[in-house]
């Protein structure tokens, strides 16, 4: 199994896959973020991820062009940041070119999860997106992402989306 994790940070869910089992390409923008992130995979006792430093969307468009297929495809993009070569990187701007171009990168059977974490969305502009370019209400889950108060409040972080096809 192939899986792909975009805006990938410390490589906690690159880890968890690999030790599953599935064949993991690790990508950050950040050179320090992912040099973290292989520290963490040996201290996993792991090897044999596919470390990546580059800009997301450069990447998937070069992915895309060369037909690759990916059985999973996670994407834990910032609501605004840079790439190596200072490319630019805005949610609210690009998350929809974003998916497009992942859903060209899905094999038959695969699964899909998105974090955001820009109070600027609500679960129904990710659940509008799924619905655009995944097919409906398969084995989909979008949801808001939150911290519970000991008062019992719900203090909001974000939203998620999960979509699997199997």
């Amino acid at each position: 199994m192939k899986v792909l994790n975009l805006f990938a940070y410390t490589g906690a869910a690159s880890i968890a896959a690999k030790a599953a089992g599935a064949d993991i390409t690790h990508l950050d923008s950040i050179k320090q973020v992912v040099t973290w992130a292989k520290e963490n995979m040996e201290l996993s006792g792991l090897n044999n991820i596919r470390w990546m430093v580059e800009d997301a969307l450069t990447y998937v468009k070069r992915e895309v062009k060369r037909g690759k297929k990916y059985h999973g495809i996670i994407l834990d993009p910032p609501a605004y940041g840079h790439g190596p070569n200072g490319e630019s990187w805005k949610l609210e701007d690009q998350i929809n070119e974003m998916m497009q171009l992942v859903s060209q990168l899905l094999h038959e059977k695969h699964f899909i999860i998105l974090n955001t974490y820009s109070l600027g969305f609500s679960s129904l502009i990710i659940e509008n997106i799924f619905d655009q370019y995944f097919a409906k209400n398969i084995n989909r889950e979008c949801g808001e992402i939150y911290l519970q108060s000991t008062h019992g409040s719900k203090l909001p972080l974000g939203v998620f989306a999960r979509h699997c096809v199997v």
